[in-house]
């Protein structure tokens, strides 16, 4: 008498049923990553525009620029604070470090983080600074160093994706790099 093997496995519906949980957890996972990307981009965005306010209301209060007002320890109250020289136009030390300074002495920007040349530090790690007509925008620019798709997707959301024209351009005014690494945005302040 043969005695019948009974052969044990998985069935092709056990299997289907496998790859289709694995596939809706692979989905998951990349939908999730997907929605903390444009959190952070909204959130860049957001912390553009809160700087952006920042300088107008110092302006407006004061009358005079930020990192280049002549009396700002005066205007602010803060004793020690450095005044800036007055020419209205940003520099190389006023455009990177006391305009920073001088919102924070005037209240206006929460949670400064200083790198060690003094520029703004945002939630990517990367610096920022000021500049007068910069980056073919004119009057006060503010610049800030993301990362190449983080720059492409702020710009593509403000204008035109596109890094030469728009009010959000690419320092060098040319398009965004497809490959890693930063890019400096800048924007009329």
């Amino acid at each position: 008498m043969q005695r019948q093997l009974k052969q044990q496995g998985f069935t092709l519906v056990e299997i289907a049923i496998v790859l289709v949980i694995i596939g809706l957890l692979l989905g998951g996972v990349l939908k999730g990553q997907e929605m903390i990307k444009s959190a952070k981009v909204k959130s860049q965005m957001q912390e553009m525009d809160g700087i952006s306010a920042a300088f107008n209301t110092y302006q407006d209060k004061y009358g005079a620029i930020p990192g280049d007002d002549n009396n700002a320890a005066t205007n602010t109250g803060v004793a020690g604070l450095t005044n800036g020289s007055g020419n209205g136009a940003y520099s190389g030390v006023e455009g990177d470090r006391r305009v920073w300074e001088h919102l924070e002495a005037a209240n206006l920007l929460a949670g400064y983080t200083a790198a060690a040349n003094g520029r703004f530090m945002n939630e990517y790690g990367q610096q920022s600074f000021f500049r007068s007509n910069y980056a073919g925008l004119s009057g006060a620019v503010v610049c800030f160093s993301l990362p190449n798709e983080v720059a492409r997707e702020i710009d593509r959301k403000t204008d035109n994706d596109d890094g030469a024209t728009g009010a959000v351009r690419r320092h060098n005014q040319s398009a965004y790099p497809t490959t890693a690494g930063n890019s400096w945005v800048c924007r009329a302040a």
